[in-house]
């Protein structure tokens, strides 16, 4: 039994192209163009065709690893473009170098940290993205396998670096550096050791005057003259100490938040004529008179405000005007309405504050030259601003020396 004949793609267009070349050679010439043109033309298209579609295994396997080879590129991009996201989202500063000291890579926030007088484009030297010999030394250090941090200053920052060593793979070396702004801790630092410094030495003379009085007392003084003198030397010192006291805890209170404010209805003018009411008493012991100016409409204006405390900020500012007035002078308190909150005005008519100690008035501890004579704990203004703050309001200075000063709190409603 005969086996029949298998008509593949390939041989069909080879018979097609044979078959038009005979028609073009046997028919007439009219039939050859009309039939042999057409059939050599289909066979030969058929046949090309089907050669461009048969592929070799070799060329399969090729085809194959260039398709893996793309999928890889693919997602060794997204992975970088990954990385580079997370770099650049970052607050702190990453500046990575290779082995060969060459910058690999580095986010926005080590730019910005270093400043313009670093290079950190990709390829740039140790020596042109850091510059000071201590931390090219310390990053010497790190790629010969040491940890190190220190502080860099570049103004206006103050810098914590930290540079380690890494591997990746067996031929990857380098060193990955971070940067911190850690310019607000310093300045706190500053603060903190500064204040205990002031605070000791504001608790040192009392503490002094007790101790003698002390002796005085154990060595007989009492109970004539000499002894009541060393008693009320104690008591003064211990009212001074508590006074400090009162004032560290207040303020540290008022920083941490720990101090909540407590807001009622209150009748501004009642509250203004008892406030000067009380302070009557200090007033006339200096010899000092405390005048009240109500403005327009303040005598029955109604508000939501924490008493407590705004009569706390308002006491300071009399307290301290009434202790830097001469004999005989006058200080006034006045409360004006303006476009969104209440204007309270302290004015005394004191030596005045120099310009060029007027931005450290509100400092803790901060004592201008012709305060130093005058008792008081360093704090009173330092709460005030703090307060000010705490019921979203400002405090503002207005003095010339030799003309006394103008205090204002400007509360919003």
């Amino acid at each position: 039994m005969s086996t029949p004949l298998r008509v593949t793609p390939p041989l069909l267009s080879i018979a097609l192209a044979m078959a038009g070349v005979g028609m073009l050679a046997f028919l007439p010439e009219p039939l050859n163009l009309l039939l042999g043109g057409p059939m050599l033309v289909l066979g030969l298209g058929l046949l090309l065709y089907q050669i461009s579609r048969a592929e070799s295994p070799q060329r399969r396997a090729l085809r194959q690893l260039e398709d893996e080879n793309l999928a890889l590129r693919l997602r060794a991009d997204r992975e970088d473009q990954l990385r580079r996201g997370i770099l650049a989202s970052l607050r702190e500063g990453v500046v990575v170098f290779g082995e060969d000291r060459r910058l690999l890579q580095a986010n926005p926030a080590a730019a910005l940290l270093l400043g313009s007088g670093s290079r950190l484009m990709e390829g740039a030297g140790l020596t042109e993205a850091f510059r000071d010999p201590e931390s090219l030394a310390h990053l010497e250090a790190a790629f010969r396998g040491d940890a190190p941090e220190w502080t860099l200053r570049r103004e206006p920052r103050v810098l914590r670096v930290r540079a380690l060593p890494f591997q990746a793979g067996l031929e990857a070396r380098g060193v990955l550096i971070t940067l911190d702004d850690v310019t607000r801790m310093e300045a706190l630092e500053t603060t903190r050791q500064k204040f205990i410094s002031n605070a000791s030495h504001e608790l040192k003379t009392p503490v002094t005057a007790i101790r003698i009085a002390a002796e005085n007392l154990q060595d007989g003084a009492a109970p004539g003259p000499e002894g009541e003198a060393s008693l009320r030397s104690i008591l003064r010192s211990v009212e001074k100490m508590t006074l400090l006291l009162n004032d560290i805890s207040e303020l540290s209170r008022i920083e941490t938040g720990a101090l909540i404010l407590e807001p009622r209805p209150l009748a501004v003018g009642g509250f203004a004529r008892e406030l000067v009411e009380d302070l009557s008493a200090q007033g006339q012991a200096k010899g000092v008179s405390i005048h009240l100016n109500l403005g327009a409409g303040i005598s029955s204006l109604t508000v939501d405000a924490d008493p407590l405390r705004l009569h706390q900020l308002l006491e300071n500012l009399l307290s301290n005007a009434v202790k830097f007035s001469p004999e005989g002078s006058e200080v006034e308190l006045e409360v004006e309405r303006e476009a969104g909150g209440l204007k309270w005005t302290v004015t005394d008519q004191g030596p005045g504050i120099p310009e060029a100690e007027q931005s450290r008035v509100f400092e803790r501890f901060y004592r201008t030259a012709s305060a130093r004579a005058v008792p008081g704990t360093g704090l009173g203004l330092a709460i005030v601003k703090h307060l000010a703050r705490l019921m979203g309001g400002e405090i503002t200075l207005k003095s010339e020396a030799g003309k006394g000063a103008a205090f204002t709190f400007r509360m919003p409603l």
